[in-house]
């Protein structure tokens, strides 16, 4: 058993993994708790999973998960919180789009007794340090209103990619889940509020990275789709909730 379990899902991140699995691995050793790190490789074309290895044999704190075939950043995500140990559960973007010293922001209100807390770039005090280009903005904010609207999702952020759990929470919502890609981030809110978590955000900084693997187009249609899955699946009682 572990104070925390951070997940990582990753998809081809050879150019960024080792540079940052180490920025990461120096912020966690500051804090006060035992941890595991739980590298998910979602079907990597690219060296990913042989950087994963060496970073395993070098880090007894580390463990990997591996998909043979890309299967979506919420299927790796899944697997990484479904196999977590920790009194902790929480995940974070390989890319640190949100620097490493939130998750310490994030498990501070976990501690607290908070079930279920979520970075958000739409507060006072969070900071856009690199913006996305205007298209990714526009597409972004349609999202993120259709989505509040369309589900009643009531939190100010829906895809930012810090979010941290109660390992209770953590088994409740992601034992639920269904959504494989990026429609996951609104499923598993949606779950959260349907059985009755309370959900914090807390402000944080964002520095984009143009290496993200969305592609606005398709992707955003794929997400609009998984939307309407979710209500499919509440409506007929799939996620028993």
């Amino acid at each position: 058993m572990h104070d925390l379990s951070l997940v990582i899902p990753l998809y081809n991140e050879e150019q960024c993994l080792k540079k940052n699995f180490e920025t990461i691995k120096v912020y966690l050793d500051t804090l006060a708790m035992d941890y595991e790190i739980i590298l998910v490789n979602d079907g990597s074309n690219d060296s990913t999973m042989s950087i994963i290895g060496e970073i395993v044999q070098r880090n007894s704190c580390v463990r990997s998960l591996n998909n043979l075939k890309n299967r979506g950043k919420g299927h790796a995500v899944r697997s990484g919180v479904l196999s977590a140990a920790g009194e902790y559960v929480v995940f974070a973007d390989a890319d640190l789009a949100v620097p490493p010293h939130f998750i310490g922001a994030c498990l501070k209100r976990l501690e607290a007794g908070t079930p279920m807390v979520i970075g958000s770039r739409h507060l006072p005090g969070s900071s856009f340090k690199v913006r996305e280009g205007a298209l990714r903005q526009f597409l972004g904010e349609v999202f993120r209103r259709f989505a509040q609207f369309s589900l009643g999702l009531r939190v100010s952020d829906i895809t930012c990619g810090l979010k941290g759990f109660q390992k209770k929470a953590a088994f409740d919502i992601f034992s639920r889940s269904k959504i494989d890609r990026w429609g996951y981030d609104v499923e598993i809110i949606f779950l959260a509020q349907k059985l009755g978590y309370v959900i914090e955000e807390i402000p944080v900084d964002w520095y984009h990275s143009f290496d993200s693997k969305v592609r606005p187009g398709i992707d955003s249609l794929r997400t609009l789709m998984e939307m309407c899955r979710v209500h499919y699946y509440y409506l007929s009682k799939q996620y028993k909730c």
